[in-house]
């Protein structure tokens, strides 16, 4: 799925909090979303998802205006798509295994049941997940909340799928189990795009890199491009939000262009 955002702000009574944001996520990319807290980059994921609408400018999901879908092409679009939440979002009143099938049950209404719970059994088991899905969410850790948020925007196997912070909380095992996949996500072709500031995502998955500080984009091009750009705001944003003074591993070497040294020193 290919989304193409021109010219997009979001403004409220309250001032504007993204303003004239163009860009074009491609099908098959993986894009990370960069940037301080409080820049923009939740806002501008539930933007381009549709979760909530701009106010200027225009979105197109495969050549096609958002705004002149029919209801019923705005559903199927959405179907196609999958959200995982920063702060997971989960239905309180309502047990993990419901937050999981709600989805499927809402778009497909006739899928047999024993199918919704073979989904469920899948990224369990990718995940490692060992919680009891007959409890609700109050009871788990925010490390596991994020899990079950990530599997619940999976449920549809979706072509296009935002993660805000996905490894936040999590521990080693469960984070290289997420790291897997993804990785696996982006070999089926699938679009990614994603906030994180971590650098095992950035070095291992990312293709595209979205900068936004105070609601405007300061930079949207390949991670290459970000290695060798003389933004000073750019760099300092990329060095503060991946840690890249710390001590490298093979896979962000290799993102970096194999550099021995700090590349942004």
């Amino acid at each position: 799925m290919q989304l193409e955002l021109t010219e997009v702000t979001f403004t409220t009574a309250e001032g504007t909090f993204l303003n004239e944001t163009s860009v074009i996520i491609e099908e098959g990319s993986t894009v990370l979303v960069l940037g301080p807290s409080g820049a923009g980059k939740t806002l501008s994921m539930k933007i381009m998802a549709g979760i909530l609408p701009n106010t200027a400018g225009s979105i197109k999901v495969d050549g096609r205006l958002r705004s002149q879908m029919s209801d019923r092409e705005v559903k199927l679009t959405s179907i196609r798509q999958g959200f995982a939440f920063q702060d997971a979002a989960l239905w309180q009143n309502m047990t993990l295994r419901q937050n999981l099938s709600l989805s499927t049950q809402f778009h497909f209404p006739k899928r047999p049941p024993t199918q919704i719970e073979e989904r469920i059994n899948y990224l369990v088991r990718r995940l490692g997940f060992r919680e009891s899905l007959d409890q609700r969410p109050a009871r788990l850790s925010g490390g596991n909340r994020t899990i079950v948020s990530v599997m619940r925007a999976l449920m549809l196997d979706p072509e296009l799928v935002f993660l805000d912070e996905p490894s936040t909380g999590l521990d080693s095992e469960a984070r290289e189990r997420l790291l897997d996949l993804l990785k696996d996500l982006k070999r089926q072709g699938k679009t990614l795009v994603i906030a994180s500031h971590d650098r095992e995502i950035a070095s291992m998955l990312a293709d595209w890199v979205l900068i936004i500080e105070d609601g405007h984009v300061l930079m949207y091009d390949t991670v290459q491009s970000l290695v060798a750009t003389d933004n000073v705001r750019v760099r300092e944003i990329a060095r503060d939000m991946l840690d890249l003074t710390s001590s490298y591993d093979a896979d962000i070497l290799d993102i970096l262009g194999g550099a021995d040294d700090d590349p942004f020193s």
